[in-house]
């Protein structure tokens, strides 16, 4: 089976690959089916007896094309479909398992009301989110020389339904002073000191 997805894979496809087979089979067809005095009344009798073979090779070729290039794309898309199931399970399963570390992180976009922030690449919770599916980088990469590496991160829109209050153990409604101080005090380290970094630059 790998094989020939492999191989279904290098079959050479395109616009115009496709109209030129999809036009060799229905030409051919049509040759080989019109009826004897049809043929003959266009002259064409003699040169579709003597190249009868061609014609049928035409058809069965171009037949074979499309048939591949169907199954090249009714396979592609199961694939995709079956790996975009296979990502949506795996960041349900990650958004169950979020450890205090990868909740702050995401806390970040609510505490900024921001759809898009700057996170280093290099901080183990960025990078477990994002190699789990649940944050995506977006934009190009800035390096800074206490925070390395850095990008714009968003939540996944696959996670964004799954990122509920009580899965990042935010308070319902406005929070106290208490609750407040204790989500700051809980941000991850690099919150204040990347802002200090960008604002410098």
């Amino acid at each position: 089976m790998a094989q020939f997805l492999a191989l279904l894979r290098q079959l050479p496809v395109g616009p115009i690959l496709g109209q030129l087979a999809m036009w060799t089979l229905l030409a051919s067809l049509a040759l080989l089916w019109l009826p004897l005095s049809t043929l003959q009344s266009l002259f064409l009798k003699g040169w579709v007896e003597s190249n009868g073979f061609w014609l049928g090779l035409g058809v069965v070729g171009s037949a074979t094309y499309l048939l591949a290039w169907a199954l090249r794309l009714g396979f592609g898309e199961l694939l995709t479909r079956q790996k975009r199931e296979r990502r949506r399970a795996q960041i349900s399963e990650k958004l169950t398992v979020l450890d205090g570390s990868e909740r702050a992180v995401l806390r970040e976009f609510f505490l900024q009301s921001k759809s898009m922030v700057a996170m280093p690449l290099n901080h183990p919770a960025v990078e477990e989110l994002k190699s789990s599916g649940v944050l995506e980088q977006v934009g190009n990469v800035e390096h800074y020389a206490i925070e390395g590496p850095v990008a714009t991160m968003k939540i996944a829109a696959t996670a964004r339904s799954g990122l509920t209050r009580q899965a990042l153990r935010l308070p319902e409604g406005a929070p106290s002073e208490t609750q407040r101080a204790a989500l700051l005090a809980a941000r991850p380290e690099f919150a204040n000191s990347l802002a200090r970094s960008r604002r410098a630059a």
